[in-house]
């Protein structure tokens, strides 16, 4: 510990050395020579003799005053005992704590520092309390330094660990430091004066005081960014000394609930509810190639859940543990559809984020990609998603770096891609390379009594969401949805049974609840059971005639899905012209 205090001791000593003539050194519990003066200070840093008066009194913690070192009982048995030019030596033991750390030892060379250490040897060897407390003092300086030094690093290493942005202001507001995080962000210098209004807009200061600083607010826009801002005070003794402000990126936040939630979005088939044989069939081709990479082309109807279908074949697959990544190719302006499929590299346009940005081609890039309304995709972009899906890889628009990805692709359109192909629209060749396994979820006017399956399973979800009772539909009801011809598919249902539950305060469903809402050209009214039956019918067998074809093997097919013989589905079709 001593050497802590080095040059403090040394300085001590020769100071002493000046006024008594007396030379002076000190050694550490490991009897090395922290310091000295005249003869001593050449054997600084080398060990003091074993078993010298030096060895003892670090053993027993007493004083020595020896006056004659060459026939003193004591320095017998002292290495140095032949070559000791010394005359008279004191030795005081350093204290610390209760421990012994040192010794200091007098000594006189000469006869004029002989008779000093004699006739002064009371006074010097009252010199121990007064040096153990001035080292003493020294010592814990340096300790209360270090701890502070320690304790500012150990600070420093926390808040620049933590990904949030924190700012420490004083009371004036000046910025006395920040993390390294908003920092770079900001601009803001560590090493020069800087002002809370120098980084933060005077809305947010405003918004801020208005609260005194105590408190959360946002999201608020910096720069390019969002964030959410909390500020509390740093109070010392009862006085408010300053504010530690903490910013987090609130699109980051965002991103973390959305992974969090990831596990309440698992869907399987078993959440596909419907006991049609059109829906059970589409289920078990769709279970079938769940566990394949094979691109998969989702066909139908806006509303039929083509979605729902997509997530179930991920989570079915062997990459249920990688992303699933939807994007409606619709819903993206055209000049930001590369961006957001392949990302951009920093500074590639104005308004791109100052670090560039991933595409969900590498986000998804080992999981599954939903490409929803894949027939709205510009023409120009075709051309670079079939060169992504072939080649693997995908290159940041202002980027020349390859990216290799390799996600399994699931396309869907409630559009006729053969007719955008004739069109001109739709490029051929994408559409052999998604049709690979073609699924066409049908219709729910095509599903029968599914519709009063899903119109009860709604039925009973938004009566616990809206914390009502109700026992279930009345005839009349369920006459009425089987009647419908739902041009919105399951969302339109699914909004329907919402629309009654909110609306209705009975223990049942009327139709009264929910004809309001219907659109009266695709309500069949006054039909009985058998009308009904044979619309379905004739709704299933052309549209399956539709899809399969019209030659005979093609309807020999359609049969064999219906489980019917061919000469019942010819009968069926005369009875539907």
């Amino acid at each position: 510990m001593l050497h802590i205090i080095k040059k403090e001791l040394q300085h001590i000593i020769e100071a002493l050395h000046s006024i008594t003539n007396v030379d002076i050194t000190i050694v550490d519990q490991n009897l090395e020579r922290v310091v000295g003066t005249g003869k001593h200070s050449e054997a600084i840093g080398r060990l003091a003799p074993l078993n010298s008066a030096f060895h003892k009194c670090m053993e027993t913690g007493e004083q020595y005053f020896i006056e004659d070192p060459k026939n003193e009982i004591i320095c017998q048995d002292c290495d140095n005992k032949d070559n000791c030019s010394e005359l008279v030596e004191i030795c005081l033991p350093i204290s610390y704590k209760g421990d012994i750390i040192g010794v200091l030892g007098l000594c006189a060379f000469d006869h004029i520092a002989r008779d000093n250490l004699i006739n002064n040897r009371e006074g010097y060897q009252r010199f121990e309390t007064q040096l153990t407390s001035i080292i003493n003092s020294m010592l814990n300086e340096k300790d209360y330094g270090k701890l502070l030094e320690y304790r500012s690093h150990e600070l420093s290493t926390l808040i620049n660990s933590i990904n949030e942005g924190i700012i420490i202001a004083n009371d004036s507001l000046g910025i006395a430091s920040a993390n390294d995080s908003i920092a770079r962000t900001l601009g803001i210098d560590n090493r020069k004066e800087m002002h809370l209004k120098d980084v933060l807009p005077n809305q947010i200061i405003g918004e801020l005081s208005d609260k005194r600083f105590n408190g959360e607010i946002g999201p608020v826009t910096i720069g390019k960014r969002e964030y959410l801002i909390q500020s509390n005070p740093i109070s010392v003794e009862g006085s408010q000394r300053g504010y530690v402000i903490i910013l987090s990126d609130f699109n980051k936040m965002k991103e973390s609930v959305l992974k969090s939630s990831k596990g309440k979005e698992i869907v399987t088939f078993q959440d596909i509810i419907g006991e049609s044989e059109p829906i059970k069939n589409i289920k078990d081709q769709a279970i079938q190639v769940s566990n394949s990479d094979a691109s998969i082309l989702i066909l139908g109807d806006t509303g039929t859940g083509k979605e729902i279908f997509a997530k179930a074949i991920h989570y079915s697959s062997k990459r249920k543990s990688e992303l699933f990544v939807a994007i409606n190719c619709g819903a993206i302006p055209e000049s930001l559809i590369e961006s957001e499929l392949f990302g951009y590299e920093k500074g590639s346009f104005t308004g791109a984020d100052s670090g560039g940005k991933m595409g969900i081609f590498e986000i998804a890039k080992n999981g599954t990609l939903f490409l929803d309304e894949i027939g709205e995709l510009p023409y120009g972009m075709q051309v670079k998603l079939l060169r992504a899906l072939e080649e693997k890889e995908i290159t940041r628009v202002g980027g020349y770096k390859p990216i290799k990805v390799n996600p399994r692709i699931i396309a869907a359109s409630h559009r006729d891609l053969s007719e955008l192909i004739k069109n001109g629209q739709f490029r051929e060749d994408l559409f052999y390379r998604l049709n690979i396994v073609p699924l066409r979820i049908p219709p729910l006017k095509e599903r029968g009594y599914d519709v009063l399956i899903l119109a009860r399973y709604f039925l009973e979800h938004f009566s616990k969401m809206y914390s009502k009772n109700f026992e279930g539909l009345t005839p009349e009801s369920e006459r009425l949805l089987l009647g419908y011809t739902f041009p919105g598919n399951i969302r339109e249902l699914r909004n329907l049974m919402e629309y009654a539950v909110i609306f209705s305060s009975e223990h049942y469903i009327d139709k009264i609840h929910i004809q309001g809402k219907m659109n009266n050209n695709e309500i069949k009214t006054n039909k009985k059971l058998v009308e009904l039956t044979r619309d379905f019918e004739r709704e299933v067998i052309l549209n399956r005639i539709k899809y399969l074809g019209d030659d005979l093997s093609s309807k020999k097919e359609v049969a064999s899905s219906l489980g019917i013989s061919l000469a019942t589905l010819y009968r069926k079709i005369e009875e539907t012209i």
